[in-house]
């Protein structure tokens, strides 16, 4: 599972080479209302996502595909029986749970990450990143999920998978990581997503960092 990722500072500069669409127009000023949304993100909280722009009416097919834009989310959607909130959902019956099946087939989104963490069985916490970046926390984790409005909030929920080699020792779960052409795919509204349930994410660094306060 996923219960806490990282967001540093220089993930905008790499959201904008991946996606530079993003800001194309409104630039730097694009990012602003999002700059405060850094750090560790823990469930409950807000954070930025990326979501299929809905076409205006007026404008033309060609001008609204596959453009991405920004926006504020809750993690988790509250359980229904009142016990919390639910975080992550399995890729292999997504389509399958009625809480699921409807945001995943309409609403899907893609949560931007430098990197996160995950405890072992010893409850020994590690952070995973990007493989091979040049500093660990400069690299651009995309995050399949999906999202949905719940009284009046938009909440998203990150989407997880069975884990790979660089991480199956740690937990025998991990979020399904997407590359940014794979994100335009992920996030496009012919029906291609589906295909992405089915991948098995790229290989990850992975960092022990001990008994940290952090985790304490």
């Amino acid at each position: 599972m996923c219960s806490r990722y990282r967001m540093e500072d220089r993930i905008w500069e790499a959201l904008e080479e991946g996606f530079p669409e993003i800001a194309a127009e409104e630039r730097e000023d694009r990012f602003r209302p999002f700059l405060s949304l850094r750090g560790d993100i823990r469930p409950s909280m807000s954070a930025p996502v990326l979501v299929q722009k809905r076409s205006e009416p007026a404008a033309s097919l060609e001008s609204c595909r596959s453009m991405p834009e920004m926006k504020s989310c809750s993690w988790g959607f509250p359980d229904i029986q009142g016990k919390g909130l639910i975080i992550n959902a399995r890729c292999e019956t997504v389509l399958e749970k009625k809480l699921f099946s409807e945001s995943v087939r309409n609403r899907r989104c893609l949560i931007p990450a430098s990197g996160f963490y995950e405890w072992s069985q010893q409850k020994d916490p590690y952070f995973f990143t990007r493989k091979g970046a040049e500093n660990r926390r400069s690299g651009l984790l995309l995050m399949a999920g999906f999202y949905r409005k719940w009284d009046g909030q938009d909440r998203f929920v990150i989407l997880t998978t069975q884990a790979n080699d660089s991480i199956k020792e740690i937990h025998p779960r991990m979020p399904l990581i997407l590359t940014a052409e794979e994100g335009r795919k992920w996030l496009a509204e012919d029906g291609s997503f589906v295909s992405l349930l089915k991948k098995r994410p790229e290989e990850l660094d992975r960092e022990p960092l001990g008994q940290l306060s952090l985790f304490l």
